[in-house]
């Protein structure tokens, strides 16, 4: 039986957006670098949320904080993809969606709470072997 080949290293582009999502890197955690304008955001381990649903992995991450006035963050769906061979780099469309979440200091606000921009992405998927500091001198 064949072994099942699943991508670890995501690249995504659209309008403004730029995404290079690595479910593991060097040092066995997620990393995420997010290029949305002139800004540029690192995430690394637990400041990326994975949230596995039936229509993908939901990937999130916070991009800014006003206390006592919001927090805003960008989240994008994985689909579920299968390598044909370690090197098959395949491509796929999903969204972005960038969410504003109204807070006050005195606690949730009346109305909507959030607010949604989705930003259509187009990505490629491929296998990466990151080499430890443990394989990388043996």
């Amino acid at each position: 039986m064949a072994q099942k080949i699943t991508p670890n290293q995501f690249d995504l582009q659209g309008q403004g957006i730029s995404i290079n999502y690595s479910t593991s890197g060097i040092a066995g955690k997620p990393l995420m670098t997010l290029k949305k304008g002139r800004q540029t955001l690192n995430f690394t381990g637990n400041e990326i949320g994975v949230l596995d649903t039936t229509i993908g992995s939901l990937i999130t991450v916070t991009i800014a904080n006003t206390p006592d006035r919001g927090f805003t963050t960008f989240s994008f769906l994985l689909p579920a993809i299968e390598l044909t061979s370690a090197t098959n780099k395949p491509s796929f469309q999903t969204i972005g969606i960038t969410t504003v979440h109204k807070t006050t200091i005195a606690g949730p606000p009346k109305g909507p709470q959030q607010s949604y921009k989705s930003t259509p992405l187009r990505g490629t998927a491929r296998q990466v072997a990151f080499l430890t500091h443990r394989t990388a001198g043996a």
